[in-house]
């Protein structure tokens, strides 16, 4: 009777270290989700921040052909302080759009070679495709910088 009652707790005890077992392991597995979420989430925040750079370069190329701040810039109202505070306007509105996404890009870079370093990267994922399109785009508002600033010239 003793050995039976014996047997029962030590099965018992085999069954909580089991069950103890599987809850570490999902455990394990919510913490590399988590940590593979954490990346992609860095990787939509970048995207944001591309996005209204360029938002921001737009903004700035409207201001500067269009005259949005000027109204009309044709005839003798031409060379008026208001169309210089438009040119100025939009120059610095395309330069914070191209520093605004080289920051974040290489903020980006920076976090992914991090976390390289301790996790395996999501498929599909590379560090360096998303900091290369920010790249891009900071070129895209370098070109159109030194088209406005000709074209003001």
């Amino acid at each position: 009777m003793a050995e039976e009652h014996e047997a029962k707790q030590i099965e018992m005890i085999r069954r909580m270290v089991a069950f103890a077992e599987k809850q570490t392991s999902y455990s394990l597995q919510r913490s590399e989700m988590s940590e593979v979420r954490s990346y992609q989430n860095a990787e939509r925040t970048l995207s944001v921040w591309i996005r209204t750079a360029l938002a921001l370069m737009i903004c700035g190329l409207a201001i500067d052909r269009f005259g949005l701040m000027v109204g009309e810039s044709t005839g003798p109202t031409r060379g008026l302080p208001l169309d210089r505070i438009s040119s100025w306007t939009s120059i610095g509105l395309v330069l914070f759009g191209v520093i605004m996404v080289i920051t974040t890009g290489l903020r980006f870079l920076a976090y992914a070679r991090v976390w390289r370093r301790r996790h395996e990267l999501p498929a599909y994922h590379g560090p360096y495709l998303a900091s290369f399109f920010a790249l891009m785009v900071a070129l895209f508002g370098l070109v159109l910088l030194a088209i406005m600033m000709t074209a003001d010239a």
